[in-house]
């Protein structure tokens, strides 16, 4: 593929891209707006109660209401949402009644370091026990690390945060229950998140590397007298690499959603307890933010890992939408209407 094609294919993948992502965001704020409007009670009233200290009446309910714009359209009410939205503006929290960014702000940091933690705890513990199910294909060993995998992503993550709590901090103390002050309080949250991505992981780079080990340039390597140990690092795990690397890419992301659940189990204060607090109150522009955030981190993840993806493996490049059409044999092209010409197949003579 010549240079010009090559920039004209990674432009036009890239402009896919960001269009599928602006859509998927686009989709995800509509349709968190509609879940908000369908769910009981009335964020007005909740919020004239909070200002009032006791349950608010009518008229303190109909003000609060249009001080708000509560009582606009809803469609209005999302596109004016959305406008703010794209200049960085997500208004004011109905709880707090202060500015969204800057508490989103405050609190992605914690929740980005958990996810950090998790994914490098998933991918090496994910990397190794795969690589060690593909390398033993019989015995004890693969048995083990395949119920292992099994298990760790059959739990869910609230009974794993419960049996961790009653065993690791509560019979063994070796870890507080909650909060976050210290090393040890990373331990717990940063297991929940990690051991169920690290067991799905490792069944994928389990299979890849399995058929990756089974190609002839693998037998030859053998053949050649090379060490089965740089054949797995040279050899297997790069030609395995594409389909590691768009799981791991859905993996992080998935970590990032699952942080609602820890956050909120652990008591940090990171985005997926912010997100929950604002689920709970009805706080729609904040719900609508965090969400927003989230899925804009999800996306984000496996975007990353279609680069990745596509920077490793040289296959991934191809698109059938700039490949060069071949010309076709001199015997495969009609001859020219009118003229009485014929082609010749070099076997079998004019047709």
């Amino acid at each position: 593929m010549r240079a010009p094609e090559r920039l004209r294919s990674a432009g036009g993948r890239v402009a896919r891209w960001v269009v599928d992502t602006l859509g998927v965001l686009l989709a995800l704020s509509a349709g968190t707006f509609a879940l908000v409007l369908l769910a009981r009670g009335d964020p007005a009233a909740m919020l004239a109660a909070t200002r009032a200290g006791r349950p608010a009446t009518p008229e303190q309910v109909e003000a609060v209401r249009a001080e708000l714009g509560l009582d606009a359209p809803a469609p209005l009410r999302y596109l004016r949402w959305l406008a703010d939205a794209v200049t960085g503006d997500f208004g004011l929290s109905l709880r707090t009644n202060t500015p969204i960014g800057p508490e989103i702000a405050d609190r992605i940091g914690v929740t980005l370091g958990l996810v950090a933690g998790a994914a490098v705890l998933a991918l090496v513990l994910g990397v190794l026990v795969g690589v060690a199910g593909a390398v033993f294909e019989r015995g004890l060993l693969r048995g083990v690390l395949r119920t292992g995998a099994l298990l760790a992503t059959s739990v869910p993550a609230f009974w794993l945060s419960y049996l961790l709590v009653l065993v690791l901090a509560l019979r063994l103390g070796m870890v507080p229950t909650s909060g976050m002050a210290g090393p040890a309080t990373w331990v717990m949250p940063l297991a929940v998140l990690g051991l169920p991505a690290a067991g799905a992981l490792s069944r994928v780079v389990a299979v890849t590397l399995r058929e990756a080990l089974d190609r002839p340039y693998v037998l030859a390597a053998l053949a050649r007298g090379s060490r089965p140990a740089s054949i797995v690092l040279r050899d297997g795990l790069p030609n395995a690499a594409g389909p590691i690397l768009s799981v791991a890419g859905f993996t992080v992301g998935m970590l990032l959603v699952g942080t609602v659940v820890v956050e909120q189990i652990f008591g940090w204060p990171g985005l997926g307890a912010y997100f929950v607090k604002a689920a709970a109150a009805r706080d729609i522009p904040a719900l609508q933010a965090s969400a927003l955030v989230l899925g804009g981190g999800f996306i984000l993840a496996n975007r990353l890992a279609d680069v990745a993806q596509v920077l490793v493996d040289p296959r991934s490049r191809r698109d059938s939408g700039t490949r060069r059409r071949l010309p076709r044999p001199r015997w495969d092209r009609p001859g020219r209407r009118g003229t009485g010409e014929t082609t010749a197949h070099p076997r079998t003579g004019p047709t």
